[in-house]
């Protein structure tokens, strides 16, 4: 029974969602041929279909690093369990290229020295790389002071604490008074994904004394290799690419990316990264009814910057649907928005869905946080549907739809013809 939604309709519609009929009154794009967004009654209300995904066991992942490594990589350091990192007051402001500047306001992780050292070298400020793509070298540029009464020469150290590795730089007859920059080059290892506290330590004299140690204001946040001989996109980087409807990792982006890697934390694999993000996004998820997520689709900013009074996102299944594509794009792991109509075997209902798919190194995977349901596209058969309809929708544009004059651009408030590309797929075997 599926029938569009045509101009005649559109007045009728609107006053039955003003009495609580929760009806979609999308507006017809006059697109040729089949089109989701022409076709269906309603959304789609969340379910928990977690019970039917296949259990999934994330290990873990093994950070230890050998003497051998430590032996044959020049730089390469394992920090000292007994290392303190303490928390100076620091302020922060973001540039561009995906680093931060610290600047310290208060000398509090100066190391109190013995009478008989004389070193007191520390750091006043940096420039730190917060992007860490794996098995890249990212730099870092720490400036230090020499506070002490002779020369200093020593290693300047910046540390993944929680993995337990830094890579230092030398730097040699520091006068006293003087700041110099020293830029540490630092090696991202494949280890895992997510969320790294980073830390500075200072070393001064001949037998390397601590003269300095701060945990940094700002997290790393480590992402997939996307280039050829590690993780790459079967279609050529389009689904690992930002829009107006995922903003990572540019102008507001690091608090998209700290936020994905946050909920992809400690997952050293693509598959095992995705299934936690969507039950990340199922969690921090508000299905709700209310204007102007019936509507339009918003974008992982906006929901970002509007949450409700819970602390949670707001949204329908697009909701959901961007703001885990939003996140798993911005760890490196090509993922596509599809939407879909399916309709009800016994009522003949037809419904909209928005969902994922989540490219693993090997296939694409199911992920609906809506439903809670990853690695299984027969859920929506199993709850009693047929006729599962899909398109696939990128590039998203917020100024590309000029018709409507209530979708100003630049608002991060979408229509679906704010979709540049909108590909028809039909009723995909493997969900149907």
């Amino acid at each position: 029974m599926r029938r569009k939604i045509g101009a005649q309709l559109w007045s009728v519609l609107l006053v039955l969602v003003l009495v609580g009929t929760i009806f979609v009154p999308l507006v017809s794009a006059e697109k040729t041929g089949e089109n989701w967004i022409d076709s269906f009654d309603q959304w789609v209300e969340p379910r928990d279909m977690s019970m039917y995904t296949k259990e999934i066991i994330i290990e873990e992942p093994d950070c230890t690093i050998s003497p051998e490594e430590v032996e044959r990589t020049p730089g390469l350091m394992v920090i000292n369990e007994d290392v303190n990192f303490l928390e100076p007051e620091m302020e922060v402001e973001f540039l561009p290229g995906h680093t931060a500047h610290v600047n310290v306001t208060d000398d509090s992780t100066r190391v109190v020295k013995s009478a008989k050292s004389n070193f007191d070298v520390v750091m006043k400020n940096g420039t730190f790389t917060w992007y860490w793509i794996q098995d890249t070298v990212i730099p870092h540029v720490v400036n230090i002071t020499n506070f002490g009464p002779t020369l200093a020469s020593g290693r300047v150290l910046v540390c993944s604490i929680e993995d337990g590795y830094a890579y230092y730089q030398t730097y040699s007859d520091l006068l006293p008074g003087e700041t110099r920059s020293v830029l540490v080059p630092f090696k991202v290892r494949p280890d895992s994904v997510g969320v790294k506290p980073m830390g500075v330590i200072i070393q001064a004299g001949p037998y390397y004394e601590q003269t300095y140690s701060a945990i940094l204001p700002i997290n790393g946040t480590e992402i997939y290799n996307n280039d050829d001989s590690h993780f790459p996109d079967p279609n050529n980087g389009d689904n690992l690419e930002t829009s107006d409807l995922y903003h990572f990792p540019f102008y507001e982006g690091y608090w998209v990316i700290s936020e994905a890697a946050y909920a992809g934390d400690n997952t050293n694999n693509p598959y095992d990264t995705a299934y936690r993000t969507m039950q990340y996004v199922n969690d921090k998820m508000n299905y709700t009814n209310k204007s102007p997520y019936l509507y339009y689709i918003t974008s992982d900013v906006y929901m970002q910057n509007h949450p409700n009074d819970d602390g949670e996102y707001d949204g329908v299944c697009d909701e959901f649907a961007t703001l885990y594509t939003a996140f798993t794009r911005s760890l490196g792991i090509p993922t596509r928005f599809l939407a879909f109509t399916m309709e009800n075997a016994t009522t003949e209902e037809v419904w909209g869905h928005g969902i994922a798919e989540s490219w693993d190194g090997n296939a694409w995977i199911h992920s609906d946080p809506t439903w809670n349901s990853f690695d299984d596209p027969q859920a929506y058969i199993r709850a009693g549907n047929i006729h599962i309809d899909m398109t696939h929708y990128d590039d998203a544009d917020d100024s590309w739809n000029t018709e409507d004059p209530e979708d100003p651009t630049g608002d991060g408030i979408l229509r679906y013809e704010d979709f540049r590309t909108q590909t028809y797929l039909g009723e995909v075997p493997r969900y149907n």
